[in-house]
């Protein structure tokens, strides 16, 4: 019996080798396991019928032990699987400078599949893939990239297009794909690859449209601009308004540079500035004035008030009330003056009608 006892010594010495991992309660029972057997073995204590419990209990201890070595080679083994590489304090790309700042290794490259939030996170916020917000400050998280591939900085700003971007100022809308809005407020590029630069409530709505700036200005036809003014709107492919108040190009290829309340409604027509002007014919322009009406077809007004040039490729180079119809036909000046006829001019003067083709007045 005493043999067997040393070799039941031995035993418990390999469990305690073995005994990795499992509680302070296991290794107590393990140490008055071992001093009984050691007790057996030398002959001061006479082998009893609880020779069997120890066995037992070896055993149990023994199993224990086991199971305790194979969760943690299963744990190492996961962690081997879920990572290419064990990082180590030295493989860290940040270091702390001597101001308690965390700096990048000078070569280290970061890659963030899903994004980057700086500051706050917007719990409201149904954030897209491979996305960039910057959302501090006291007025909590409101930014919202929620398009993949969007940026949004500034304050309340929503880039739900792909690929969309906000880069400033606050309650700005970027819907469309690749629709941009550098700063401002409250404006809204809804519109394909359409962008605002900045101003109040502005709208860039057509394919590759652009405001630039100023107060509720519209971008609504393809390729459309409004640089700045307010209440312009530049309707059709093409159009453009360079500023003023109230303008509108209607028209393909329209433009007007300023003035207020101008209307380019005919394709390729243009006014200048002025107010209440209107190119309403292709080709047609209007310089500037105050209520001048270009109606035929690459007819043009100067300057004045109240002029009219209805004729095709007639002219009207200023005064007031006068009146241009006939096939490239002018009027100089003066007012209340006609030209009907075709080639006819009037000089100038007050009231004066050229009815005749290729007639001149005064002589």
């Amino acid at each position: 019996m005493k043999s067997d006892f040393s070799a039941l010594t031995v035993i418990v010495v390999s469990v305690a080798g073995s005994w990795t991992g499992l509680s302070v309660k296991y290794d107590r029972k393990l140490s008055v396991l071992s001093e009984k057997i050691d007790a057996c073995s030398k002959g001061d204590v006479a082998p009893t019928s609880t020779d069997s419990t120890i066995l037992s209990q070896i055993a149990e201890a023994t199993k224990l032990s086991n199971q305790s070595l194979e969760t943690s080679e299963r744990l190492e083994r996961r962690l081997d699987a879920e990572t290419d590489t064990k990082l180590t304090n030295d493989d860290s790309p940040f270091t702390k400078d001597g101001d308690g700042w965390w700096v990048a290794a000078p070569s280290a490259m970061f890659l963030f599949p899903r994004g980057i939030v700086i500051g706050n996170r917007n719990d409201d916020c149904a954030y897209g893939q491979g996305v960039l917000s910057v959302d501090g400050g006291p007025y909590g998280a409101d930014n919202c990239p929620s398009g993949d591939g969007s940026v949004t900085f500034g304050k309340q700003n929503r880039a739900s297009g792909k690929f969309s971007s906000i880069t400033g100022g606050s309650s700005n809308t970027a819907s469309e794909y690749h629709s941009s809005i550098t700063g401002g407020n409250f404006n809204k590029a809804s519109g394909r690859f359409s962008s605002i630069t900045g101003g109040y409530r502005n709208n860039a709505e057509g394919l590759f449209s652009v405001v630039s700036a100023g107060d509720q200005n519209t971008a609504k036809g393809r390729a459309s601009t409004v640089s700045g003014g307010k209440d312009n709107v530049a309707l059709l492919e093409l159009s453009s308004i360079t500023g003023g108040y109230e303008n509108k190009a209607s028209g393909y290829y329209s433009s007007i540079t300023g003035g207020r309340n101008n209307i380019a409604s005919g394709t390729f027509s243009v006014v200048t500035g002025g107010r209440e002007n209107a190119a309403k014919a292709p080709y047609a322009t209007v310089s500037g004035g105050w209520t001048n009406a270009a109606e035929g077809e690459g007819s043009s007004i100067s300057g004045g008030s109240l002029n009219n040039a209805s004729g095709v490729y007639a002219t009207v180079s200023g005064g007031s009330r006068n009146q241009s119809s006939g096939h490239i036909a002018s009027v100089s000046g003066g007012l209340s003056n006609s030209s009907k006829g075709r080639y006819t001019s009037v000089l100038g003067g007050k009231k004066n009608r050229s009815k005749e083709n290729f007639g001149i007045f005064p002589q």
